[in-house]
């Protein structure tokens, strides 16, 4: 039986969480490499703040290997199971090549302007993420590779490796409508 297991990249706030959030309205079981850097942060102790996290996932990549979260997030995939899978949170290349490797994975970049961006993390608020704009430009920067080693966070260079870019500067209902029309193409819905 045919198995759909999507990869989701994107900047900070560009819409990978409601991208998430449709694949599993549609069925998808739902990972993310990010899962596994807040359970060492718990492990440890650690806040679940954003730089804490970013961190941990680089000293992780930097000790162990670039692909360790997404060998960790594999190894939760059952070889049985039937369900399609979107796994989520992909900031380094050594997780994609990991990924295109071992899965059958087809990589789903979300973008967004940086001012479209700004606005939405703002107002999403949630407790991990600095509240101001200069904290947003910071962790942003961070994320997308700007001064950071090869084990560190590199989403730019892992959008310039999916298989397909979603522009998403629009309202939820159209990521959403471009969403479904990759399930059409894959015959899922």
């Amino acid at each position: 039986m045919f198995r759909l297991i999507i990869g989701l990249v994107g900047p900070i706030a560009s819409g990978k969480g409601e991208a998430a959030k449709f694949f599993q309205d549609a069925g998808f079981v739902y990972l993310s490499l990010s899962d596994r850097v807040r359970e060492e942060a718990k492990n440890r102790g650690l806040a679940l703040e954003r730089e804490t996290l970013q961190n941990i996932g680089d000293n992780l990549r930097k000790e162990f290997g670039k692909d360790v979260l997404a060998k960790k997030t594999a190894a939760m995939i059952n070889n049985e199971e039937t369900r399609n899978i979107v796994i989520d949170s992909i900031r380094n290349p050594g997780e994609i090549n990991f990924l295109k490797d071992k899965l059958d994975i087809f990589i789903i970049g979300i973008t967004a302007s940086r001012e479209t961006r700004l606005e939405w993390y703002l107002k999403r608020n949630r407790d991990s993420d600095p509240k101001k704009a200069e904290d947003f430009y910071k962790v942003d920067s961070r994320d997308l590779g700007s001064g950071q080693e090869v084990h560190g966070q590199q989403v730019e260079a892992c959008l310039e490796m999916s298989d397909l870019i979603i522009e998403n500067n629009g309202r939820i209902e159209d990521l959403r409508k471009k969403l479904e029309e990759i399930l059409k193409k894959f015959r899922i819905k």
